[in-house]
């Protein structure tokens, strides 16, 4: 009875390291993702495990650096100079005509005046004793 005992017990650790054998490489044939976050290193590369494709940033380069644009100056603006009272409007070139001097319906002094166009029109005397040209 011992020598059965023995040939089944051979059998036993026999399928028990093939069973092991085939679990670890069904487990190295599954395909699963490399979420790992943690790197393990004892120099041999874990079946499914892949390292990061960047670099850590300690590791990466520096990124580009652009210097800003030269700063123009402008000037400060200049104080508002003073607006100058708009000037009178300037009076047409006329000449008086040969034709004597009249007294108008509210007794002004009006004379007939002809100007730079060739146009002859009216201007009076007003109480303050300037000439007007009346409308």
């Amino acid at each position: 009875m011992n020598a059965v005992k023995e040939m089944f017990q051979g059998r036993r650790i026999g399928y028990a390291i093939l069973a092991v054998a085939f679990g670890l490489v069904a487990w190295a044939a599954t395909p699963s993702s490399a979420n790992a976050r943690v790197f393990v290193g004892i120099g041999l590369p874990f079946p499914g495990y892949a390292p990061f494709p960047y670099y850590p940033y300690a590791y990466a380069p520096p990124p580009p650096y652009y210097p800003p644009p030269p700063a123009a100056y402008y000037p400060p603006p200049a104080a508002a100079a003073p607006v100058a009272a708009p000037a009178a409007a300037a009076s047409p070139s006329i000449t008086y005509t040969e034709r004597p001097a009249f007294k108008n319906s509210s007794g002004n002094t009006c004379r007939e005046v002809r100007f730079a166009s060739g146009a002859t029109g009216t201007a009076c005397q007003d109480p303050s004793g300037q000439w007007r040209i009346a409308q």
